[in-house]
């Protein structure tokens, strides 16, 4: 695991100095892993402090999308979300569309997805997730 996107959910608890949060970030860091977030991750970040929080929280996001790899949806990552969604439909199985969106751009680049919500995430064939509140995953940072 050498790169690593973080979900909007670790993200926040981040900014909120949550020590689980803080603590995985710090590890990930010493150990080289390359920290990223996706477009889409970065519309909810900003569409929140919108709503919520004025132009200090926009610029906290501004700022940290500075130090992180913002990962781009392309044509490719549009056909594979595409393909992935109907898959998922032809079963009955519901998925938020910014969900798919993530894990799609995440995994079509080779990166595993750090998330609080597996339940979601876990239903993109082929994904590598991680959830960032069980103690485990501070240990396979470790690896």
């Amino acid at each position: 695991m050498d790169k690593v996107v973080l979900d909007t959910d670790i993200i926040v608890d981040f900014l909120r100095s949550k020590e689980e949060a803080v603590a995985l970030v710090r590890k990930l860091r010493e150990k080289g892993v390359t920290l990223a977030t996706t477009v889409i991750n970065l519309f909810e970040l900003y569409w929140s402090a919108y709503k919520l929080g004025g132009i200090e929280k926009v610029r906290t996001i501004d700022k940290l999308s500075r130090t992180l790899t913002i990962l781009p949806m392309s044509s490719h990552e549009s056909k594979a979300a595409g393909e992935e969604i109907a898959y998922l439909e032809s079963l009955g199985v519901i998925i938020d569309i910014r969900d798919l969106l993530i894990g799609i751009i995440a995994g079509e680049n080779g990166y595993f997805v750090v998330t609080g919500n597996v339940a979601h995430s876990n239903r993109i064939r082929d994904l590598n997730v991680l959830e960032y509140r069980k103690t485990t995953i501070l240990k396979a940072c470790l690896n």
